[in-house]
């Protein structure tokens, strides 16, 4: 092994003037030493060119797309074609990082033992209401089979921000192939069950979850078509033999809470219907144990009806 691999931290960012110059200088304050940074601008419209010219660091690069390529295009290009570390980690132009040893200790646990392919550490969610801490979980290696097997509960879930994973690797996995909202995720789980995943117990940084995030669209088709990662994943699974009941009951526990944050999404912007499409057009990927699980609760009905009194109401007011 060489004792210090270059880490790539890739920033893609569009039109996000205001805060990409908090993750670039969070980004270069990193300790680890054989570090580059490097910042892809989808073409945006606005003075980001400017604010990145004002770093005069040798590890700092600045590409910027001839046309905007859109988010997850993006993110292949940076990984294909422009970083060239051992190791990556996608720093969306919009977060940062608030633990400078974070890069050090997750390659440094990388090469704890053979076949770590990702070292996934935690990351606080800042809102327009205050910041949310993450559920904690203690530095600890897994195959990527029981990673996945375990993704049902939030610890064990990866945060782009806050995940490096091993770029060779990467690249035969044909990362980043779907353009959808939770292509890291796609990516991620099927790399992890090429090898292992380590976990680590620090809060790296801090995702800024805002009304232009993708993970908030709350448009019923995006959803279904985001639903299709997880057929993604689940058939590699089946091909590495993941013990077939296993694997139908984790799907399970991971689909059911997935399905009722989109719902919760698709009910904020008050489309009733559009809930009934969501299930409809996402059941041969939610299957019959979730839709029916879903339908059977009080949530769905009392939201459905609460949106329709509201409609009745706003038109009899008018």
């Amino acid at each position: 092994m060489n004792p210090l691999p270059k880490v790539s931290i890739v920033i893609p960012t569009y039109g996000q003037q205001d805060c990409v110059s908090h993750a670039i200088s969070s980004a270069l304050a990193q300790s680890y030493p054989n570090l580059e940074v490097i910042v892809v601008d989808d073409a945006s419209p606005d003075q980001t060119a400017e604010k990145v010219a004002a770093y005069r660091d040798p590890r700092l690069r600045y590409i910027r797309n001839t046309q905007n390529l859109g988010r997850v295009k993006n993110y292949r290009r940076a990984l294909y074609e422009l970083a060239t570390g051992e190791w990556v980690v996608n720093l969306d132009g919009d977060d940062f990082y608030i633990d400078v040893d974070f890069i050090s200790k997750a390659v440094e646990l990388a090469y704890s033992e053979p076949g770590i392919v990702i070292v996934s550490a935690r990351r606080n969610v800042v809102t327009a209401t205050g910041t949310r801490e993450p559920l904690l979980l203690d530095t600890t290696i897994l195959s990527g089979k029981e990673a996945l097997l375990r993704y049902h509960d939030q610890r064990y879930h990866f945060s782009h921000l806050a995940t490096l994973y091993h770029r060779p690797s990467a690249l035969a996995c044909d990362f980043y192939r779907m353009d959808v909202i939770s292509s890291d995720w796609e990516s991620l789980l099927r790399l992890a069950l090429t090898g292992k995943v380590a976990y680590l117990d620090r809060v790296v940084g801090c995702w800024n979850l805002h009304g232009s995030n993708a993970s908030l669209i709350n448009c019923w088709l995006d959803m279904v078509n985001n639903l299709g990662i997880w057929e993604s994943i689940y058939q590699t699974a089946t091909a590495v033999e993941i013990p077939p009941k296993a694997l139908g009951r984790a799907r399970n526990a991971t689909l059911l809470p997935i399905a009722y944050r989109d719902l919760s999404l698709i009910f904020k912007g008050g489309a009733v219907l559009d809930a009934f499409r969501y299930l409809h057009h996402g059941f041969p990927i939610l299957r019959t144990t979730v839709v029916l699980r879903i339908l059977v609760h009080p949530y769905v009905w009392v939201k459905s009806g609460l949106n329709i009194f509201r409609r009745i109401v706003q038109r009899i007011s008018c």
